[in-house]
């Protein structure tokens, strides 16, 4: 052979030691694991902050959920002592008029009681008063006859 030949085969050889020392280079594999630890954590980033982010938004939601509920309480609350005060009200007006209507029959009551009894007394003292005079007619008739 010749040396001219080995030369080129030399040469031909070194490079493709060349080239498969570029292929085992691990640079351009730690460029990518590199690229996709930063894909992975910017996506984690995301994940935590998509996360965050609706977690704020639930908790106002349910804050203005449990705001609207406890206004809604409150203003059920104040209607329903509203309608127990006006209960309340007409009860005691229902009772103040039936006390008044009892006040009113008692007054008319007793006042035919007193008239009642202003009669049967006027009776008793007419009844007593024609006794006492036809006593005395009676004692003067004996008184006469005893004369006589």
């Amino acid at each position: 052979m010749e040396v001219s030949v080995l030369v080129t085969q030399m040469h031909d050889t070194l490079s493709t030691i060349h080239k498969t020392l570029d292929s085992l280079n691990n640079t351009n594999h730690d460029e990518k694991l590199d690229e996709l630890e930063q894909k992975r954590e910017n996506s984690i980033q995301a994940l935590f902050e998509a996360f965050t982010a609706e977690s704020e938004s639930l908790s106002q939601k349910r804050k203005a959920e449990r705001d609207e509920i406890a206004e809604r309480r409150r203003i059920e609350d104040e209607e329903r002592e509203r309608r127990r005060r006006q209960e309340d009200e007409e009860l005691a007006a229902r009772d103040t008029a039936l006390d008044e209507e009892r006040e009113e029959r008692l007054k008319e009551d007793a006042i035919d009681v007193e008239e009642e009894a202003d009669d049967l007394m006027a009776q008793v003292e007419e009844v007593a008063q024609r006794t006492i005079e036809e006593g005395r007619e009676r004692l003067k008739a004996l008184e006469e006859k005893r004369k006589v």
